[in-house]
C-alpha cells in the first residue's frame, strides 16, 4: 500500500521547494494531497500559483497520513506557523511518531507546535531565531533526519530534501529508482 503523505501550502511558499517535493514524491507514487489553507489555490513568494487538491478546512482533522510536508519561504512559513489547525496537526502527527518534514523557514512552524527540543535539524540560515531553535542542535547541513523528522536548509537542496522524504516513506530502493531517473 503506497504511503499517504500531505503537503501544506500557505500564501507565499517557496516555490522551488513545493514544486520539487511534489514532483518527486508523485514520482515515488507516494499518494499525495496538496492542500492549501483555506481557498483551492496558493501563491508561491515567486508567483508560482498551485490549484491544490483541496484545503485545510475541506480535509478535516479525521484525515491521517504518514507524512506531513511543510515547504518554507516567506511568509509562508510565517501563514503556517499562525494557523492553529496547522499547529495540533503536526503535535498529533507528532505523538503519533508519523513522520513530519520541514525545510527552509518551515522549521519555525515546528517551533510554534513545540516540536524541536531535543531533535537535530537545519535550516535556513538565520530564518529561525535562538528562542525558536531552543532545545534544538542546528546543523550546518543540507539535509537533516532525525527520528520522524526530517529539516532542509532550502531552496538549493530541495531535491535532496524531497529524495529524504521518500526514502523515509518508501524506502532507500525507492529513492534510488527516483534519482537514477533524473540524470543528476
Amino acid at each position: 500500500m503506497a504511503s499517504k503523505a500531505l503537503i501544506l501550502l500557505a500564501p507565499g511558499f517557496e516555490d522551488l521547494e513545493a514544486i520539487t517535493t511534489v514532483d518527486i514524491l508523485r514520482r515515488a507514487d507516494i499518494d499525495l494531497t496538496v492542500a492549501s489553507l483555506h481557498e483551492d489555490n496558493a501563491t508561491g513568494a515567486r508567483g508560482t500559483t498551485v490549484v491544490t487538491d483541496t484545503n485545510l478546512t475541506l480535509l478535516g482533522t479525521e484525515s491521517t497520513f504518514d507524512a506531513i510536508i511543510l515547504p518554507g519561504g516567506q511568509p509562508g512559513s510565517n501563514n503556517l506557523a499562525a494557523d492553529k489547525r496547522v499547529i495540533a496537526r503536526l503535535q498529533e502527527q507528532s505523538r503519533e511518531g508519523r513522520l513530519i518534514a520541514a525545510i527552509c523557514a518551515a522549521p519555525k512552524v515546528l517551533a510554534a507546535a513545540n516540536l524541536l527540543k531535543g531533535r537535530r535539524i537545519t535550516h535556513f540560515p538565520g530564518a529561525l531565531s535562538a528562542e525558536e531553535t531552543a532545545g534544538a542542535e542546528v546543523l550546518d547541513e543540507p539535509v537533516v533526519v532525525d527520528g520522524n523528522v526530517v529539516t532542509g536548509r532550502g531552496p538549493g537542496v530541495a531535491l535532496d530534501f524531497a529524495l529524504a522524504v521518500v526514502e523515509q516513506l518508501a524506502g532507500r530502493e525507492m529513492r534510488d529508482s527516483v534519482e537514477s531517473k533524473l540524470a543528476r
